[in-house]
């Protein structure tokens, strides 16, 4: 048992657990959602309904909601119940610096020649 999880369990593990950088998620209606929090290494789950945007952003990042939602609760029958949303979504994704020019800078080499090399200017 220790080594089929071992061999299966790590990798898959591994996978999910991979760093992502300007992740954004947007969901109407009834959802589950779970993760985990790495400040504390504690699960969540959560049953939510509804309208819900989560936003995983580095530096220089511009997000924009704007919309409405209606409901129409008069329920006579399950046909006469209604519910709509209009919107939009913008990301904006500006020019953003990794850890590896930050080394380069902290090493001696010139900010503006790194600037140019990541621009390729």
């Amino acid at each position: 048992m220790k080594e089929i999880f071992l061999t299966i369990g790590i990798p898959v593990l591994l996978l999910l657990t991979a760093c992502s950088h300007n992740v954004v998620t947007y969901g109407d209606g009834i959802g589950f959602d779970m993760g985990v929090d790495p400040e504390h290494f504690s699960a969540s789950f959560t049953l939510r309904y509804g309208k819900t945007l989560t936003a995983v952003t580095r530096d220089n990042v511009e997000i924009e909601l704007a919309g409405k939602a209606n409901a129409d609760g008069v329920q006579a029958s399950d046909a006469t119940t209604n519910v709509g949303t209009d919107g939009n979504l913008r990301v904006k994704i500006g020019r953003q610096i990794n850890g590896y020019a930050v080394d380069l800078v902290e090493a001696g080499a010139d900010a503006d020649k790194v600037v140019d090399a990541l621009t390729d200017k």
